[in-house]
């Protein structure tokens, strides 16, 4: 999904269907355990489920991009199209089995993360961003508790596994002189390049970088279900962080140029002269630092998924089903993202900004027929991003949920589920500035509103 939290509330497919009120506290639906591992065995003796999303959003870019630290230049290109994609389904896996009267075991598989950006790669803003993809997948295996006539407790542990691909172009030739700028007070090579007839370095020595990475790591989570009264009852889940350790290929592709021409520039003739009058080396300090930076090598991070923390109340009488939930997730963790190489690359520091983000669902389920039951929902979620830090990897705003769903009893043990569902946005404003590659360059205009249409199928099976 598009957003800069890149977080994905597709647990369930019942629950989508309602805009995920209530799946904290649903123990109708049995894909809600992969929320909150207390409704693991809650109704049913066994109960599988099987089936997913898909999701596909869309968003457009106009605006313009400058080379605003050093030559002031407009950057050619187009405006990126829609770099919206059909991404692969998000899975509503959940196996369920009640052990004895009081314990139960089960195991869910999900993606609780996931994003797909994919810009031309000729546009304006191709220094900010072209490829951004995440999709973060785990699977939990839990067990379920009944303490108490009216309480159950569960808690699983998180295994997941993180892939992640960013790419972008680099504008070299700002990054040299605006490098030169900043060592000796002013712009030492565009009078030399206009000396020689030469053109400026700014847009001259551009290559394409890919940072492509895959890695494991290990959470928690837990929750409860307490019937307050026979008709009330009020579910609550954790999410622990996850510390991931991603490390990876830099890929490098220099887009038409070689280092023996860049080395020859006549535009860095003043950089030569201006090293050696005072002993040092253009070779260390320029040569090998561009050839580093331009050559394939190996990379690593260290990202913090955020905590989240749910809660719903689900109220059910005779055909109806009424519910809310409220959740929080810690984006704040996330202020700034620190990229170090294994060669002589500097190591570059992005600035993220997020802030936390909150959603707010309201749901209906009404069972038609003794076979058929219509679910709706609406839901409200807060950006992690603002107009302070909104990039071209976040094109992210407030937005709302509309949803429907359907489900068939078809056999007394097979069910059918279906939700659809849309998510809106609004446009936003961006002032993208390339603070991590030192160039300055600016990316400013507005992404079009957000629209994201999902749909959700799966069977369910209760023994």
């Amino acid at each position: 999904m598009a957003n800069g939290s890149f977080s994905l509330p597709f647990d369930s497919v019942a629950g989508s269907g309602m805009a995920f009120a209530g799946v904290d506290a649903d123990r109708a639906d049995p894909g809600a355990p992969a929320r909150n591992p207390a409704l693991y065995g809650a109704t049913s003796a066994t109960t599988l489920t099987f089936g997913g999303h898909l999701a596909h959003y869309s968003t457009e870019f106009s605006g313009a991009a400058e080379r605003s630290e050093t030559d002031g230049s407009m950057i050619d290109g187009g405006q990126g199209g829609d770099p919206g994609r059909l991404d692969l389904p998000l899975p509503d896996i959940v196996l369920s089995h009640r052990l004895n009267e009081r314990w139960a075991v089960g195991v869910s598989l999900n993606a609780p993360f996931g994003i797909t950006l994919r810009f031309d790669p000729d546009w304006v803003g191709r220094y900010h961003a072209v490829d951004t993809v995440i999709r973060g997948v785990e699977l939990v295996p839990a067990v379920a508790w009944q303490a108490r006539s009216w309480l159950r407790l569960g808690a699983g542990l998180r295994a997941q596994l993180f892939d992640s691909e960013f790419s972008n172009a680099v504008d070299l030739g700002s990054y040299v002189q605006q490098a030169v700028v900043d060592e000796v007070g002013f712009d030492a090579t565009t009078p030399a390049c206009l000396l020689a007839g030469e053109q400026t370095l700014p847009g001259k020595y551009d290559f394409f970088n890919r940072l492509d990475s895959r890695e494991f790591a290990l959470g928690w989570q837990a929750g409860w279900r307490a019937q307050i009264t026979p008709e009330l009852a009020w579910g609550f889940s954790y999410r622990s962080p996850v510390e991931h350790r991603l490390s990876g290929q830099a890929a490098r592709a220099r887009d038409g140029w070689t280092l023996d021409e860049f080395n020859n520039d006549p535009c860095l003739s003043a950089v030569r002269v201006g090293l050696a009058a005072m002993g040092r080396s253009y070779e260390e300090e320029v040569a090998e630092l561009v050839e580093a930076a331009t050559s394939e090598t190996r990379f690593s991070t260290d990202i913090t998924l955020p905590e989240t923390v749910s809660t719903a109340l689900i109220w059910q009488r005779n055909r109806w089903s009424l519910a809310t939930t409220w959740r929080w997730t810690r984006w704040s963790r996330l202020q700034a993202a620190t990229v170090a190489f294994d060669n002589a690359t500097p190591t570059v520091t992005e600035p993220l900004h997020f802030n936390d983000s909150t959603l707010i669902a309201f749901g209906a389920r009404y069972r038609l027929f003794e076979r058929w039951t219509v679910s709706a929902g609406y839901a409200q979620e807060t950006s992690t991003v603002d107009d302070r830090s909104r990039s071209a990897r976040a094109p992210d705003a407030d937005r709302s949920y509309w949803s429907g769903g359907l489900r068939w009893q078809a056999l007394p043990t097979l069910g059918v589920v279906l939700s659809v569902g849309v998510v809106r946005g609004k446009t936003v404003v961006v002032e993208d500035r390339t603070e991590a590659t030192g160039t300055g360059h600016t990316l400013d205009g507005r992404f079009e509103p957000l629209t994201l249409v999902w749909g959700g199928s799966r069977l369910e099976w209760r023994f």
